[in-house]
Formats: C-alpha cells, sequence, structure tokens
C-alpha cells in the first residue's frame, strides 16, 4: 500500500545522505578520550560503591549490637 511506498522512497532517501565522519585518527583519539572519561567514572562509581557496602556493613553490625543487647539505643 502507500505506507510501504513512502517507506520505501524514504529508505531510498537515507540511502543516497552522505555520511560524514571525521579521519580514523580523530575517531581513535574520541575513542581514547571517552574511554579515559568512562575509566574514571568506572573508577568513581567503585569508590562510592565500596563507601556503601562498608556503610551497609556497619548498619547490619550496629543493629545486631542493639538487638543482642551489646549497645544500648
Amino acid at each position: 500500500g502507500e505506507a510501504i511506498l513512502v517507506i520505501v522512497l524514504i529508505v531510498e532517501l537515507l540511502k543516497r545522505l552522505p555520511v560524514l565522519l571525521p579521519p580514523i585518527d580523530e575517531q581513535k583519539s574520541i575513542a581514547a578520550y571517552l574511554e579515559n572519561k568512562c575509566n574514571g567514572i568506572d573508577s568513581a562509581i567503585d569508590k562510592k560503591q565500596a563507601v556503601i557496602n562498608k556503610l551497609t556493613e556497619y548498619k547490619k553490625s550496629l543493629i545486631y549490637e542493639v538487638v543482642t543487647g551489646k549497645k544500648e539505643v
């Protein structure tokens, strides 16, 4: 039907559009930059997760001490 014809025409138009890419050296530079930034973000996430884990363990320990009477509230 008409919808399929429209889709086919759009696909054909898209095929004709040029795809502009930066030179390979620039692509590699961009990829290295992004990799470096992602590594920094991953490191920050790991540090925050370590703090969360320590606080969770402390919370469990505190609850245990209160429940068993070793620590008064």
